[in-house]
């Protein structure tokens, strides 16, 4: 009391200044103890590392590295500063100046060392499953329109791109193979995907926001039980890190088909090829000699009337495809946030408007700490896209079909045909006036909106919750006037679709509404330092509703007004809806000890509302275990870094079956006669199984990591065999019984088994960082079991023994040389001579007909072997990367129009006017020209036809260049770079001709061929 009387006489605001002043002093006597520090922190090649984490020694303080690696902090004198970032070794170092430079080393063994799994994340060193990781950073300036695209030559994966075309240019994905077949589900044997943990499409993300692909292939699916037989893809979208910063790409590139059918474009070539083949038939001649003449005569003066048209260089250009993408993101201790616009416009390889295609992107990933325990966020993946294609679809058909003879337009602008009789012609497919007019525009909004939270609760348990709602509006609209081609000699018309029906309209609208919801409880512990123990439960609930309509419309006065109210006459009105619901509970257990022996157990138990009541839930539990031997005392080795060993094994389930597949359907439309009148009524058409239940695949996979020569080498091998039971599938009835359609019913088991290897060598030569990899998957597809039934296909068949969809062919023997060996061969046709292929007479019952038939050892739809290989080499600054992607063991067989000459009044390619048999070219590799469809006797489906399908293609190669970082510092840019790219560059292949990776599992040669595409871009950081 007596201190403070003697400030009695003092005025207020003088003891407030005083008050100022003690603290003042003693803030400057505490910070005369700290030193205010600045750094920056590069990797070994002198590249600034961003979102390095700098913290002082025993204390929580710390701070991140922006763009530039740089970062401030203040510390006291002498304090020692810890440097950790992943995919470099950690460092310490002991501040002796105000200024810091740091350069981390790259960990091999830690690159990618957290790897996303089921609800979750892992330490890669602790990792037991078989997954394959993709960062999409490495994907970076490829011209991908769809994310899917990027899986090509991931170990174990099989992507393929069958159809090129702008809107629906989308991968196939087969993960180990083949495991069901028979259902009408496109789902059944598709992987699963997750975007940020909740069930969505890949394929309706932008490729720019995607961070991470993970891709499960093993047991370590099993975590999503019913879902997971087929393998699971985690897709993880980029989050803001580091210091707030300002993203633009942009590329634009040119597009052109990788490899087109070599059509005879000569008139007067394909006239007289053709009436070769007919005489080769003993049939009259298509063209008469006058007719020929005058058209070689016509042709020097008038191209309209007689012209000679290449219809592929006709219809087709250089496409183009431009791409711009803006982010903005950051981060700090207690937020994160990244916000994307992206916008793609394609402009297709076919002339018309029906080939073109709009993509608008939105992306959003922000969460932040409310409180101490609670952390909260929100993720918002959109897409809005429209697309258009011809009216009439079958484009590439009418390519395939068109003639040197068909005129293009008439000198008046209008459609022509040609004057020419041709049989199978009746009505000409003028592709111009198709490509032109008549169209369909696809608009399709779709969003995945998420709500999660995470809240620690006591001892230390963790509750994650997630809320997902995917909704999908697709509008289908389409209209077509009438067309007609004309005569370009006598001018006659002729309508090529009917007045009757054009012009017309349709529409058909799609709306899906998807929600997902799950929550789990998490919980780590350490025991004693070397027992590291965690535990995760959790429940799911997915209700997917789809709901369609569609309408069209007749008697429009002309192609002026395409909306439904301007036509007179209502074609059709037809709707649906659906509802699928799966609910599940899961969990998984973690040990290891010391990082040396580690043990992950997992169950899932669900039940799916496609299933018999009785039967619908399912269990699928897993196990798989791992040992780092590289951690035992006993192992001594300068060479060898990394030795792990993992094993695996689990049950996973399948329910793609159409829904209501276990219940009899009433179909109306089945009418009945009574008292000789036809009237109404309903029918069931097909039969049902109420006990309809999971079909199980029984998963099993050993492997090993490897690290050695200081880490420089990497080695990952597996081994698996799956084993699917009780495969979904419609088992056929004898038409006596009610003339039914069989029921879906759990019938058959296949086997895949496989080898999986990865290697990949980096290092660094002075300034040149170099990285090569490798990898190669071989999978055997094997039906075991079918109850004695045998399913066939066109071509192909389905029995224990072969593979699924094996190819079911005569056997060829080669090309009749002499009448008297036909004469001594099985009897054919009446119609067999030289030059006819010769099949074998297999069952020597001296008659050719399908019981000759053999199964060809090949799957027709996935390859046996799967193989990648690439090199990145970077040196100040220039990047150079090139990745080659493969595939073998595997046969295609197309047919028909092209693949075949003359097929239905189509055209025939070159090689049949050169390597075709005749008396005087006696090995040909062809046999003696016939129109496929007047003679058959060649074009049976045999093996002479069958091609070997394998191809090796660059499918990328990119040059780089990051400008100097002094240069950019100069304008206030953080990052700029520059890069030039090709897809697609070379193929090579046995096969000619088509795109070889187009034509697998297809019998034509009409689909969009795949593009070869050049781009350049640059990217920006400010």
């Amino acid at each position: 009391m007596k201190i403070f009387s003697r400030f009695h006489g003092l005025k207020p605001a003088a003891v407030l200044l005083l008050c100022i002043g003690i603290i003042g002093l003693a803030s400057l006597s505490v910070q005369a103890q700290d030193i205010p520090v600045t750094g920056r922190v590069t990797a070994a090649n002198g590249t600034p590392l961003p979102g390095v984490n700098v913290q002082l020694a025993g204390t929580s303080k710390g701070a991140a590295t922006d763009l530039e690696g740089a970062f401030k902090l203040t510390v006291p004198s002498g304090a020692t500063l810890k440097f950790t970032f992943i995919g470099y070794l950690p460092k310490e170092v002991k501040v002796k100046a105000p200024q810091v430079l740091v350069v981390l080393q790259e960990d091999i063994q830690k690159l990618n060392d957290v790897v996303v799994v089921g609800y979750g994340t892992q330490k890669k060193a602790t990792l037991t499953g078989a997954i394959t990781t993709v960062q999409m950073s490495d994907k970076a300036g490829q011209p991908l329109t769809n994310v899917s695209n990027a899986l090509h030559g991931v170990p174990g994966v099989f992507a393929n791109l069958s159809n090129s075309q702008p809107g629906v240019d989308r991968s196939t994905i087969r993960i180990r193979g083949v495991n069901t077949f028979g259902s009408s589900d496109a789902r059944a044997n598709e992987p699963m995907v997750l975007v940020d943990g909740i069930e969505y499409s890949m394929d309706e993300l932008n490729p720019n926001d995607i961070e991470t692909i993970t891709v499960l292939k093993d047991a370590a699916a099993a975590i999503y039980g019913s879902r997971g037989s087929n393998g699971v893809i985690l897709v993880t979208t980029k989050k803001g890190r580091g210091a707030s910063r300002v993203n633009y790409s942009y590329y634009y590139g040119q597009q052109k088909a990788t490899f087109l059918p070599d059509v005879i474009t000569d008139p007067i070539a394909y006239m007289k090829l053709k009436n070769q083949a007919l005489a080769n038939e003993g049939k009259a001649q298509e063209y008469a000699d006058a007719d020929i003449a005058e058209y070689q005569q016509g042709m020097k003066s008038d191209p309209f009337t007689y012209p000679a048209n290449d219809w592929y260089k006709i219809a087709l250009k250089n496409g183009v495809i431009q791409k711009h993408d803006l982010s903005i993101s950051g981060s700090a201790e207690k937020y994160q946030y990244r916000l994307s616009l992206g916008y793609l416009d394609r402009n297709g390889i076919l002339f018309g408007p029906g080939n073109h295609e709009k993509k608008y992107s939105v992306g959003l990933n922000a969460s932040m700490d409310v409180s101490k325990r609670l952390r909260a966020g929100i993720t918002l993946d959109g897409y809005y896209r429209n697309y258009t294609t011809p009216f009439y679809t079958d484009t590439w058909s009418y390519l395939a079909r068109t003639l040197p003879i068909l005129t293009d337009t008439l000198p008046d602008g209008r459609y022509g045909n040609s004057w020419l009789r041709t049989a199978g012609r009746n009505n000409w497919e003028n592709p111009r006036m198709l490509a032109y007019n008549g169209l369909q525009t696809k608009v399709v909004q779709r969003f995945l909106a998420t709500v999660f939270a995470e809240y620690k609760l006591p001892f230390d348990i963790n509750y994650n919750i997630k809320f997902g709602v995917d909704k999908y509006d697709g509008m289908l609209s389409g209209f077509t006037p009438r067309m007609q081609t004309f005569n370009p000699k006598t001018g006659a018309a002729i309508n090529w679709n009917s007045p009757a029906t054009a012009p017309r309209s349709a529409k058909a609208d799609y709306n899906d509404m998807n929600i997902h919801f799950y929550n789990t409880l998490d919980w780590k512990r350490s025991f004693k330092e070397k027992h590291n123990l965690s535990v995760m439960l959790g429940a799911s609930y997915d209700n997917f509703d789809s709901d369609s309509w569609g309408t069209s419309m007749y008697g429009y006065l002309d192609g002026t007004l395409d909306a439904l109210n301007a036509g007179t006459t209502w074609n059709a009105t037809n709707g649906n809806y659906t509802r699928d619901v799966l609910e599940s509970y899961f969990g998984r257990l973690n040990y290891d000890y010391d990082g040396r022996y580690l043990l992950e157990a997992t169950f899932r138990y669900d039940g799916s509302s496609r299933l018999g009541k009785q039967s619908r839930w399912a269990a699928f539990p897993s196990v798989s275990a791992g040992w780092r031997i590289d951690k035992e005392a006993f192992f001594h080795s300068d060479f060898v870094n990394v030795l792990k060993l993992r094993a695996s094994a689990g049950g996973l389930g399948n329910q793609a079956v159409p829904l209501y597949s276990t219940q009899a359907s009433v179909i109306l439309g089945e009418d009945y006669s009574f008292g000789g009148a036809l009237n109404s009524g309903a029918a069931k058409t097909a039969d049902a199984d109420s006990s309809l239940r999971w079909e199980t695949t029984n998963a099993y996979n050993i492997g090993a990591d490897v690290n050695f020569w200081k880490n420089r080498i990497g080695l990952t091998v597996d081994a698996y065999k799956k084993r699917t039971n009780g495969i979904l599938r419609t088992v056929g009835l004898p038409s006596q019984v009610g003339n039914l359609a069989g029921a879906k019913q759990n019938v058959g088991v296949v086997d895949n088994t496989g080898i999986e290897a990865t290697v990949q060598y980096r290092d660094q030569f002075g300034g040149v960082e170099l990285n090569v990899y490798g990898s190669m998957a071989y999978n055997k597809n094997e039906v075991v079991d079918l109850r004695g039934e045998i399913i066939y296909g066109t071509g192909t068949i389905t029995k224990a023994g072969s593979p699924i969809d094996a190819y079911y062919l005569l056997q060829a023997e080669g090309i009749f040389q002499s009448k008297e060996e036909v004469d001594n061969s099985a009897k054919q046709s009446a119609n067999t001579k030289p030059g006819y292929i010769k099949y074998k007479d297999v069952n020597k019952d001296g008659v050719i007909n399908g019981d000759d038939r053999v199964i060809v050892n090949s799957s027709s739809s996935v390859p046996k072997y799967t193989y990648a290989f690439g090199f990145n080499v970077g040196y100040k600054g220039f990047s150079l990367n090139a990745a080659f992607q493969g595939i073998a063991g595997i046969k295609a067989l197309p047919t028909a129009n092209l693949a075949y000459p003359f097929n239905n009044g189509a055209n025939a390619t070159k090689e049949w006017l050169t390597d075709a048999w005749t008396p005087d070219n006696r090995n040909a590799r062809l046999p003696i020209v016939t129109t496929s469809t007047g003679s058959i006797d060649n074009f049976q489906r045999s093996t002479f036809w069958l091609r070997d399908n394998s191809y090796l293609r660059l499918k990328n190669i990119q040059l780089g260049y990051a400008l100097p970082q002094q240069w950019l510092s100069k304008v206030k840019i953080q990052k700029v770079n520059v890069f030039i790219n090709a897809e697609n560059l070379l193929t090579f292949s046995r096969y000619k001709d088509f795109d070889p990776e187009s034509v697998l599992d297809a019998t034509t040669l009409y689909t969009y061929p795949m593009l070869k595409t050049f781009n350049g871009g640059i990217n920006v950081t400010f």
